[in-house]
């Protein structure tokens, strides 16, 4: 099938970048975070009502999000502690439960972050 032929297209009266060369917008660099912070988020909006009827879901919420981000098996611990609170057998050992997880979440190291791209790209032979 034949390409149907058209007008030739009019160039632009624009600086364009010279060929050969991208030109990349200007990016600012990642900043670094914490391991688990929506757990950690949840965690402590759950600490002032341990026994509050949607604390169970908040708590879950945090560990989805742990999960999605693939971070529970960097925080072991604090996963544990939080799991712990959700099947406490009463509201004082839902507490101490959320209180060890949330020390162990302040003491979670801080994610690498990723390194810029180069200024000129590198190609293989």
């Amino acid at each position: 099938m034949a390409t149907p032929v058209t007008a030739p297209h009019a160039t632009p009266l624009v600086d364009s970048p010279p060929r050969g060369r991208l030109s990349r917008p200007l990016v600012q660099p990642a900043a670094p975070t914490r391991l688990g912070t929506h757990l950690r988020a949840a965690v402590e909006r759950v600490l002032a009502d341990p026994a509050g009827s949607s604390a169970v879901a908040e708590l879950r919420a945090g560990l989805a999000w742990t999960a999605a981000a693939g971070e529970t098996c960097l925080i072991t611990r604090p996963v544990d502690d939080v799991r712990a609170a959700i099947s406490a057998p009463d509201p004082a050992a839902a507490r101490v439960a959320l209180e060890h997880a949330l020390a162990g979440l302040r003491d979670a190291p801080v994610l690498p972050v990723p390194r810029p791209a180069p200024g000129s790209w590198r190609r293989s032979i």
